[in-house]
C-alpha cells in the first residue's frame, strides 16, 4: 500500500471521544492554545456514556498534525482519537 501523500498547510479533522464533553473541549483548548480551529459536537453512545467532539484546523505540516494528535490523545479526559 503507497503512502498517502499530503499537501500543506490543508484542512486536519480529529474526532474526539471520551465521557466527558467539557474536560474535553479544555483539553482541546489547551492543546490547541494560540491555532484557530472550530470544534463541533458530533455524537454520544446509544447508552450515553461516551460523547464525540469533530475538531478542523489548518496544519502547517505533518509534525504539527502529529503533534496536537499525540497532545490529545495524552490528555486524561480523552479516550480516544480518529
Amino acid at each position: 500500500m503507497e503512502k498517502q501523500i499530503i499537501e500543506y498547510p490543508c484542512q486536519w479533522s480529529y474526532r474526539i471521544i471520551g465521557r466527558d464533553e467539557d474536560l474535553m473541549r479544555c483539553a482541546v483548548a489547551e492543546c490547541m492554545k494560540e491555532v484557530k480551529y472550530q470544534l463541533k459536537t458530533s455524537n454520544s453512545s446509544r447508552s450515553g456514556k461516551y460523547v464525540s467532539l469533530n475538531l478542523e484546523t489548518v496544519v502547517l505540516n505533518e509534525d504539527v498534525r502529529n503533534r496536537i494528535y499525540v497532545d490529545l490523545k495524552n490528555m486524561t479526559c480523552v479516550k480516544m482519537v480518529l
